[in-house]
């Protein structure tokens, strides 16, 4: 596919790795389906050690990745905003779409996690199974079940609780966050500060607590630190030119953490909270989860750094994807983890129906409906004015 001429100042990586991300989330929810060690909405009767090895990784790395890629983004974001265009367009994209989402999209996986898990409810309508499921959401306040969508919740709140540090600005007009950048742009500042604050509040904070609970790994304040980060690192260009220096070290630093982590549950389980065991293990989590990190960063912004209409494509479509998929996953997955078939067999159809379920979904009618646009966090698409139509056809 040809290239497109790329914008000045954009980094195409981002976008590239943005992409391959939700990939690798879709593929991670499938896994979820498989894995040993712990519960999930829908479970294979079996588990897999190779799934769960891959669920095992995917935690290192890929919500922090998510996190610290939308704190990069809103770097380069308010370049050309101010902070009403930026509070209006996070509205819009985050907060629109999570609402529609927990009233409408997640419906089904309620269902089916309510049935999987031995509810009765085959004497409910469809009505009533909706009515219950907003019953359960009010009673759980202010901790509702979020599904897939705690994402886009803990996004929005960070984009609220972070805009004095990004707005907030100084006589020679830098916010608090780009004057730290210019004194962490050094190795051996940058490094241990990104590593120590992960792993004190890892060790500080209880994880059965409210501050403490993990989705995709990771409890809320890590996630935030995570998003300031990524506006951090790149509110430096000497801060990524060390990253991409660091690659190889960085691969392998995550390599190593990720060989430690993986023999050590599989001889010892998870350590307990408070045990020396689990404040090394913090750290080292915390070493080679930046390890990953960097090692992404760095290879993405060598390989990655050009645009195509593929891109263009997929990069529109991410958002909606992330919306649809777990759905997709949980419904299809209900019945198919049923099959009297190997597990393998079980994972590749779950990931390829689902797949073309969701694209179908979103290609024929979210793409194409102004009003699911909207409610997806997608841009509307304009309708062609008459001069233009009028110039064509002549």
């Amino acid at each position: 596919m040809k290239n497109t001429a790329m914008a000045p100042g954009r980094l195409f990586y981002l976008d590239w790795l943005r992409v391959l991300a939700m990939v690798a989330i879709f593929l991670h929810h499938n896994a979820r389906l498989f894995n040993a060690g712990e519960d999930w909405h829908v479970k294979n009767a079996t588990s897999s050690a190779a799934a769960s090895i891959v669920t095992i990784f995917n935690g290192q790395w890929l919500m922090p990745l998510f996190f610290l890629i939308a704190g990069a983004g809103t770097y380069y974001s308010l370049k050309s905003r101010g902070s009403g265009q930026y509070a209006r367009e996070r509205t819009l994209r985050l907060l629109i779409p999570f609402i529609f989402g927990m009233l409408i999209i997640v419906v089904p996986q309620a269902y089916y996690d309510a049935i999987f898990h031995g509810t009765t409810l085959s004497g409910y309508n469809i009505i009533q199974i909706y009515w219950l499921y907003l019953q359960k959401i009010f009673q759980s306040l202010p901790e509702p079940p979020l599904f897939h969508l705690w994402f886009l919740r803990n996004l929005f709140l960070f984009s609220l609780i972070t805009f004095p540090l990004f707005f907030i600005r100084d006589r020679n007009g830098k916010n608090f966050i780009s004057r730290m950048a210019a004194f962490i742009d050094k190795p051996f500042v940058l490094i241990p500060l990104l590593v120590l604050m992960i792993t004190l509040v890892n060790i500080l904070t209880y994880p059965d607590g409210f501050w403490g609970y993990r989705n995709g790994g990771w409890n809320i304040i890590t996630y935030l630190l995570f998003f300031i980060f990524g506006y951090l690192l790149f509110a430096s260009p000497r801060t990524i030119e060390i990253i991409k220096k660091l690659r190889w070290y960085s691969l392998a630093i995550g390599i190593a953490s990720l060989t430690f982590i993986v023999i050590y549950i599989s001889n010892s389980g998870n350590p307990e909270f408070g045990a020396l065991m689990y404040d090394v293990g913090m750290l080292i989590q915390a070493i080679g989860t930046w390890g990953w990190l960097f090692a992404i960063l760095g290879f993405g912004s060598l390989y990655l750094n050009r645009n195509n209409r593929f891109l263009s494509y997929a990069n529109e479509a991410v958002l909606p994807f992330y919306v649809l998929h777990q759905t997709a996953i949980i419904v299809i997955g209900y019945y198919i983890v049923q099959w009297d078939i190997g597990i393998s067999l079980k994972y590749f159809t779950i990931a390829i129906s689902s797949f073309i379920a969701i694209m179908l979904i979103y290609e024929c009618v979210v793409r194409r409906i102004n009003i699911l646009r909207f409610l997806f966090g997608m841009k509307l698409r304009r309708a062609p004015s008459v001069v233009s139509v009028s110039i064509a056809r002549n």
